[in-house]
Parts: C-alpha cells; sequence; structure tokens
C-alpha cells in the first residue's frame, strides 16, 4: 500500500488500546498506562490506513524553545515504505521552530540523520528482575527524604540547571503518579529522583545530583527497596554509572544515539548534573 492514501490525525485516547498493540509488536514494553501518561504530556499524531492505526508519534513541548519527539513507531507491515518520513515531517510542522531532542535506536538512525539531526551524546538502559541488593555510601551530612509536594519548586530549579530547560509539568507528573525521593545536605537538595510503574515493573528516573555519589546512593536506594521486582534506567553514558549498575545486577539492555536537530540546551556548568532520563523517549 503508498504512503499516499494514510491519513495523519490527532493521536487520541480511542487510539491507545490499537497503539499498546502497535509497540507489543516492535518489542517494545509500554503498557497502556504508559501510553496514556505520554500522551497527556505531549502531543501525539496517528497514522491511519481506513480504521487501522498503523504508526504513531508524540512530542513533548518544552517551553518555547525546546521539545521531544518519541513513540515514532511504524507498523511492521508498513514499515520501508516512507511513513515514518511522514510522520516526522508532520511532527516538525506541528512543533514549529523549537530545539527538537529525541534518542534514536539504530534502526531509527539514518531517518533522523536525512532530517538533519545530529549526535549529542548516547543513553544506556539497564535492567533486571532480581538485583543485587544496591548500597552505596552516603555523602557525609547527607540523608534521604521523600520528595512532597513543597519540594517541587525545588526540584524543578535544579532539574532546569541540570537539563538546560525547563520540566516542571513532567516532573510534577511523575511525583503525581509514583515515587520522589531526594538526599538533603546541610538543610538543601543535594539530589532528587523519582521511581514509577513502567513497562515490565518499574523505572528509575529521572536522577538529578551535584556529584555521583549522591546519584548512586538514591538509586542503590530504590534498587534495594524491592530487588525482585524488575528495575529499568537509562543513563547517559557520561554519568560514569553504567560498570557500577552492572555490579548491581542491572545488565545492560540496549543503547540509544542522543540527537538535536538546532542548537541543544545547554546545562548549567556549576549545576548539578542528570545520571538517569525518565525514560528514553521523555528524556
Amino acid at each position: 500500500m503508498s504512503v499516499s492514501a494514510i491519513a495523519i490525525v490527532r493521536l487520541e485516547e480511542k487510539h491507545l488500546a490499537a497503539a499498546q498493540v502497535l509497540s507489543t509488536a516492535v518489542n517494545w514494553p509500554h503498557r497502556r498506562q504508559d501510553w496514556s501518561f505520554a500522551l497527556k504530556l505531549g502531543r501525539g499524531l496517528a497514522a491511519m490506513d481506513r480504521d487501522s492505526l498503523v504508526g504513531t508519534i508524540i512530542w513533548w513541548p518544552f517551553g518555547q524553545h525546546y521539545a521531544r519527539f518519541g513513540m515514532l513507531i511504524v507498523s511492521p507491515s508498513m514499515q520501508r515504505r516512507g511513513l515514518g518520513r511522514l510522520l516526522m515531517e508532520a511532527a516538525l510542522r506541528d512543533a514549529g521552530d523549537r530545539t527538537m531532542l529525541l534518542n534514536a535506536t539504530m534502526e531509527g538512525l539514518p531517518l533522523y540523520e536525512k532530517f538533519g539531526y545530529k549526535p549529542i551524546g548516547a543513553v544506556r538502559q539497564h535492567q533486571a528482575a532480581n538485583a543485587v541488593p544496591a548500597s552505596a555510601p552516603l555523602p557525609e551530612g547527607a540523608s534521604f527524604k521523600s520528595m512532597q509536594e513543597t519540594d517541587l519548586d525545588a526540584v524543578i530549579a535544579l532539574d532546569e540547571q541540570a537539563a538546560g530547560f525547563r520540566r516542571a509539568e513532567l516532573l510534577r507528573a511523575l511525583k503525581k503518579i509514583g515515587e520522589g525521593l531526594i538526599l538533603e545536605q546541610g538543610g538543601e537538595i543535594a539530589a532528587w529522583s523519582f521511581l514509577r510503574r513502567f513497562g515490565h515493573g518499574y523505572v528509575i528516573g529521572p536522577v538529578g545530583a551535584g556529584g555521583e555519589m549522591a546519584a548512586r546512593a538514591l538509586i542503590a536506594r530504590w534498587i534495594s527497596g524491592n530487588g525482585s521486582e524488575f528495575r529499568r534506567i537509562d543513563v547517559p553514558l557520561s554519568s560514569g554509572l553504567s560498570p557500577w549498575l552492572e555490579d548491581q545486577g542491572l545488565g545492560r539492555a540496549g543503547e540509544v544515539v542522543a540527537m538535536a536537530l538546532g542548537e541543544p540546551p545547554v546545562p548549567l556548568a556549576t549545576g548539578p548534573r542528570l545520571f538517569a532520563l525518565a525514560n528514553q523517549g521523555l528524556g
């Protein structure tokens, strides 16, 4: 079938049961709830072959200057016919003049390169269903604290320094559906993290901290909370956490290329760093 017969329409809740079937067909772990969460935060497009969903893409705006693209899926029966390109073109028109960020699988990399995306880093996924009970030393004078609603403004400000753009809506939504944990030191937030249900179990992230020791302490706490439950975490290779995560029993499960179309965001040089993503799509 030619893609000229395909209609590109708004992705809506009514499409998500079919979208979940589509993601399963390409071996992505997303539950219906994960699709719903992603769509509520962003704006989606659906490729329809009459009444059948054959492709999707979602993009998430972060202010007027940045956006992330994800959930670009084409039905196996429709691949290599230009439908991915059609969806990306429609999403780019939709997003306007923002710098576009995404994480590319090896399969999707050639398409994004044709649109002018440039690599800016790499992200490695680690996961396990029975991780080794993790332990990591706390920075001197630091203590764990359950994240409260009253902590969110401070966490959002720190995350903006680490990401290079503001992600308030995302962080508030993560806190609403999951748990937040912070590390306090000297009465101030030294690191922050989230845990939520996702895919086969739980995903840890995002995680932000002023240094690797604090990031490890938070991640170890999430792992040791219930080591028998499936855990996943997506970390920038630049974080340096990958070998340590393998030591905790979280094996490598894949790698993607971080890419940007336009000028990438610039984190505050003297501020905290992001040690883990919310997940590969949301960044």
